[in-house]
C-alpha cells in the first residue's frame, strides 16, 4: 500500500510540473521580454508508472526428478541381485557343486634300505627326477660280500657231502654182501652141528655156539641192509631233493639278496624329496632315508558339504583349476567319495560324551572327494604336491552348470592376481 501511495504522489507531482510549464508557455511574449524571469532548473520528468494488476496464483506440479527415478531402479536391481544370489546357492549345490581350498596329492613312499650299513655313495640330489630302477644311494658292501662267500662255501660243502655219500653206496652194498655170505656159512655150520648132535657126535655146547653164530650173522645182514638204505638216503642226488643242499642254497640266496640290496633303486618314475643322507652316515634297515613321490598317482582331494553330494557319483565329470596355472581349466573325473569322516565324538570313562555345542547354526560337515585329472601330462611343471586347487563337479548338463563353469573361468583368471 505504501508503494502505491508513493506512486500516486509522484503522478500528482508530474501533473503539477506539466501545468506550470503550460502556464509559463501561455504568457504574452512582450511581457515576457520585460520581465525576464530567472531561469528555472529543469525538473526531471518521471516516467509514467503502470500498476500491475494482481494475478491469481495457480499451483503447477514440478517436473519429475531423474535422480530419484535412477535411485529407484538401482534399488530394484539390488533386490533382484540379492534374490538371484539367494537362489543360486541351492541350485549350484545340487547341479554344480563347487569346492575351493582343494589340494593335489599323490602316493608318497618313504625310501628305506632293507639292510643296515654305512652309506658309501649318494647317487642323486635332493628334489631330483628319477626313473624306475635308477640307483639312489649305495651302502658299503664289504661285509655282505664276505657273507656271500661263506654261503657259497657252505653250498659247496653240502654238494661234496652229497657226492661222497653217493660214493659210499658201493661200500655199504659190499658189506651187505659180506654179511650175507657170513650168514650162509653160519647157517651151514648150524645144520651140520644139529645133525652131529642128533647122532651124539657133538656136544650141546658146540651146537649152542653154532646157533649163536647163525643168529649173529642174521643181525649183521640186517645191519648191512640198514646201512645201505641210510647211505642211499643221505647220498641222494645233489639237487633240491637233498635237504643239506637245500639249506645251503637258501643261505646263499639270502646272502645274494642282501648284497644286491646294498644299492637302493627308485621303485618307479617320480621325484625324490627330503633327502637327508651323507656319505659315511650309518643307516638302519627300515629307517626312512628319503621321500619318493609317484606323479602317476596324482589326484585332487576336495572337501564338499553333505548337501552338495546329493547328485554326485563316481564317474561324474569335473573341472579343476589351480592357483599355479591361472586362466587354465583341466578336465577331470570323480574317482571316489569317502565312506566316512571323524564325527569328533569323544568318550569319558568309557562312555560316549554328548555334544555341548549351543550354536544355532553349527558348521556343515565336509566329506573328502577324490578327483582324477584325465590327462596328467597337461599339468604344468609348477603344479606340485599340495598345490591349491578348486573343483567344480558337473553331474548333469544345463544352464546352472554352464553359468558355474563361466564363473569358474573368471575365478581362474583372477587367481593370477592373487
Amino acid at each position: 500500500m505504501t508503494q502505491g501511495k508513493e506512486m500516486v504522489d509522484d503522478k500528482d507531482s508530474a501533473k503539477a510540473v506539466v501545468s506550470t510549464e503550460a502556464n509559463v508557455v501561455a504568457m504574452p511574449v512582450a511581457r515576457a521580454k520585460e520581465i525576464e524571469p530567472a531561469p528555472q532548473p529543469e525538473l526531471p520528468v518521471a516516467a509514467p508508472v503502470e500498476i500491475a494488476e494482481p494475478t491469481e496464483v495457480v499451483a503447477v506440479a514440478p517436473p519429475p526428478n531423474a535422480s530419484r527415478r535412477k535411485a529407484r531402479m538401482f534399488g530394484y536391481g539390488v533386490l533382484v541381485l540379492l534374490g538371484a544370489i539367494v537362489a543360486w546357492y541351492p541350485l549350484s549345490d545340487h547341479y554344480a557343486p563347487y569346492a575351493s581350498g582343494a589340494s593335489i596329492t599323490a602316493q608318497v613312499t618313504q625310501i628305506a634300505p632293507r639292510v643296515a650299513g654305512p652309506v658309501q655313495h649318494v647317487l642323486i640330489a635332493d628334489n631330483a627326477e628319477v626313473t624306475a630302477g635308477q640307483p639312489l644311494f649305495q651302502i658299503d658292501d664289504t661285509t655282505f660280500k664276505m657273507d656271500l662267500a661263506q654261503a657259497q662255501a657252505q653250498l659247496d660243502q653240502a654238494l661234496n657231502g652229497a657226492t661222497a655219500g653217493v660214493a659210499a653206496i658201493p661200500a655199504a652194498e659190499a658189506k651187505l654182501a659180506q654179511a650175507e655170505v657170513a650168514l650162509d656159512t653160519a647157517e651151514q655150520d648150524l645144520d651140520r652141528a644139529t645133525q652131529l648132535n642128533e647122532r651124539g657126535l657133538l656136544p650141546v655146547a658146540k651146537l649152542t655156539a653154532a646157533d649163536a653164530n647163525y643168529r649173529t650173522a642174521q643181525l649183521n645182514v640186517s645191519a648191512a641192509k640198514a646201512e645201505v638204505e641210510r647211505v642211499k638216503l643221505s647220498a641222494n642226488t645233489a639237487d633240491s631233493s637233498n635237504p643239506n643242499v637245500r639249506a645251503a642254497q637258501a643261505a646263499l640266496d639270502r646272502a645274494t639278496f642282501a648284497l644286491a640290496n646294498t644299492t637302493i633303486v627308485a621303485p618307479a618314475d617320480g621325484y625324490v624329496s627330503n633327502l637327508s643322507l651323507a656319505e659315511g652316515q650309518f643307516v638302519a634297515a627300515g629307517t626312512p632315508a628319503m621321500t619318493f613321490i609317484n606323479p602317476s598317482t596324482q589326484m585332487v582331494i576336495a572337501d564338499l558339504r553333505e548337501n552338495q553330494l546329493l547328485n554326485v557319483q563316481p564317474g561324474d565329470r569335473a573341472v579343476v583349476i589351480f592357483e599355479a596355472a591361472p586362466g587354465r581349466q583341466f578336465e577331470a573325473t570323480v574317482d571316489s567319495i569317502a565312506w566316512g569322516i571323524n564325527a569328533g565324538r569323544t568318550t569319558v570313562n568309557g562312555l560316549a560324551q554328548s555334544s555341548t555345542d549351543t550354536r544355532w547354526f553349527p558348521p556343515a560337515r565336509k566329506v573328502p572327494v577324490r578327483v582324477t585329472i584325465d590327462d596328467m601330462s597337461t599339468l604344468p611343471a609348477n603344479v606340485r604336491l599340495g598345490s591349491e586347487a578348486a573343483v567344480l563337479i558337473l553331474p548333469d548338463e544345463g544352464f546352472v552348470p554352464t553359468i558355474a563353469r563361466g564363473l569358474l573361468r573368471v575365478s581362474s583368471v583372477l587367481s593370477g592376481f592373487n
